[in-house]
């Protein structure tokens, strides 16, 4: 496997060799694999490097596990509270805390100095009736995952949002601080804006390997088939929908990871230094992100960006109308795509199993008072009269 590989990088497979803990192999062999020379040669060897390392951090998830249920172990995660969580990351002095105490009115800790906030500080942004809780997190630095105690726990709460909020400082280069923190995140298996690669896979009881679409993927079938024993998966039926790499098969069988979206808030919109740094962000981020300029400072920027939250978070917000004819003063929150049958179960579940039909006004009616069934779509905005017998 050490074949070409540099002095380096054979010290460093040579101590990922010798460590002892599953957390010290998780380090060293994350070093080795990072000084593989990357090309087409050395994809296969890579994956299979990469597919040791998933097993590695699944032995690990196990142990955490065991470790919590014996309450050892310290850790500050918060529960999700309200429609959606939403969890504010930058590196030291970005304004996150600034920018969180507006959006919210919480009374953050605001400092020029670096790591002010030392714990996740919680938050509420009420959208219009749609209540999110937004989380202020300690400030990430390279390897923070490593050489910080906090450092699994903060990612932990970060794989927790339904929303990432990049909080970029316009007066420093955006490139430096892109790269810090989509490298930390990924080293801390979160993965930002990307899907899950298009494969289907089913246990089975017995039968071996049965691989469909392998000509879909640059590798053999016992390249294949090796990466699915990695992970103790033999008998097991493996569709591949779409054409992938070796690598990406990898990522699938990964349960570690976790896919949340995000934005990016470039801050210090304000700055004299801030335009010039505004288009380099835009030049190397706006294919993968949206990005909405800001400055906290002036407060500037701030109501658009409540809008665009509630968007990226694709929620929707329906209010019921009573028999009586009055409308709900408070919306219920539901996820986009929900249906007339979501909101009869969420307000009672009589009206679910009874239900005779349902009146919508709003924007998914084609007229006011549209007579419905269960199967209907909401959009945000609606009104909703449900009877049942």
């Amino acid at each position: 496997m050490s074949t070409n590989l540099s002095p380096e990088a054979k010290l460093a497979e040579e101590e990922y060799k010798d460590a002892k803990t599953i957390e010290d192999k998780i380090v060293k062999l994350e070093k080795f694999i990072s000084m593989v020379p990357k090309h087409k040669a050395t994809e296969k060897m890579v994956a299979r490097l990469r597919s040791s390392l998933v097993k590695h951090k699944s032995e690990l998830e196990d142990k955490r596990i065991r470790m919590k249920s014996l309450g050892k172990g310290p850790s500050w995660v918060l529960g999700k509270e309200g429609d959606a969580q939403i969890s504010l990351v930058g590196i030291a002095n970005s304004g996150k805390s600034l920018l969180f105490k507006n959006l919210t009115g919480a009374n953050a800790k605001v400092g020029d100095y670096p790591y002010t906030t030392e714990k996740p500080e919680p938050g509420v942004v009420d959208c219009q009736g749609a209540i999110l809780q937004l989380i202020d997190l300690p400030s990430i630095f390279p390897n923070i995952r490593n050489e910080s105690k906090i450092g699994n726990m903060l990612f932990s709460q970060i794989r927790a949002a339904d929303l990432i909020i990049f909080v970029i400082d316009l007066t420093k280069d955006p490139e430096v601080q892109m790269t810090i923190l989509l490298e930390e995140l990924y080293n801390g298996s979160i993965r930002v804006n990307k899907s899950l690669p298009p494969i289907e896979l089913r246990k089975t009881g017995s039968g071996g390997a049965l691989l469909i679409g392998e000509e879909k993927i640059d590798a053999s079938r016992e390249e294949i088939i090796e990466i699915l024993h990695d992970q103790s998966l033999y008998n097991f039926s493996l569709k591949i929908l779409k054409q992938i790499q070796l690598s990406d098969l990898v990522e699938a069988l990964d349960t570690s990871l976790s896919y949340n979206i995000g934005i990016i808030v470039a801050n210090k919109g304000d700055a004299d230094s801030s335009k010039e740094n505004y288009e380099k962000l835009k030049r190397l981020y706006a294919k993968q992100f949206l990005i909405f300029p800001t400055s906290a400072l002036k407060k500037e920027g701030l109501e658009i960006l409540g809008d665009e939250i509630f968007k990226q978070l694709k929620l929707v917000r329906v209010r019921s109308k009573e028999q009586n004819g009055e409308i709900a003063k408070k919306p219920i929150v539901i996820r986009e795509g929900a249906t007339v049958a979501d909101i009869a179960k969420i307000i009672h579940t009589r009206f679910y199993d009874y239900f005779k039909q349902a009146k919508i006004t709003g924007p998914s009616a084609k007229f006011d008072g549209q007579s419905v069934g269960l199967n209907h779509i909401l959009k945000d905005g609606d009104i909703v009269e449900i009877f049942a017998d």
